[in-house]
């Protein structure tokens, strides 16, 4: 089953305000005295990142299959066995992740692997997986690493 990430409303304002940045800049700069050729390697380049950035947006998503958790963020991919996923937690870490909103979802899976990701549909995502890996823990806070 496929999940799109979730999209926060400032990042969607931030990444397509850089895409039309991208895409407008370079046309509005055209000077008279600049060679043809440099223009169209300016609009080029910057066309090429505005596609990146856009294929980032539009194809960042989970995919839960039999025995795997696919994760693309738009030419970026990463499998993780679902039976190594060990836990799962609510985050809203800010750092770099295949994941468009700060409404995040941590997961780990094997000894110490960390993937973070933002499912639209975290309730039935969560559903999903533990319905592959019933072992998978469910933690509120950090696990903590000291036995009490």
């Amino acid at each position: 089953m496929y999940f799109p990430s979730k999209k926060d409303t400032w990042l969607t304002i931030l990444l397509w305000g850089v895409i039309l940045l991208f895409i407008i800049t370079p046309i509005l700069s055209i000077q008279i005295d600049q060679s043809p050729l440099t223009q169209v390697f300016e609009i080029f380049i910057t066309s090429l990142l505005a596609v990146f950035i856009a294929w980032i947006w539009f194809k960042t998503g989970y995919t839960i299959e039999d025995t795997t958790l696919k994760v693309v963020c738009g030419p970026f991919k990463k499998n993780v066995l679902i039976h190594e996923i060990n836990g799962l937690r609510k985050t809203k870490n800010p750092f770099s992740a295949p994941a468009l909103s700060i409404d995040r979802l941590e997961l780990s899976y094997g000894k110490v692997k960390v993937l973070t990701i933002s499912p639209e549909d975290e309730a039935e995502f969560i559903r999903m997986l533990l319905k592959k890996n019933p072992e998978i823990k469910l933690w509120y806070n950090k696990p903590s690493t000291t036995n009490r």
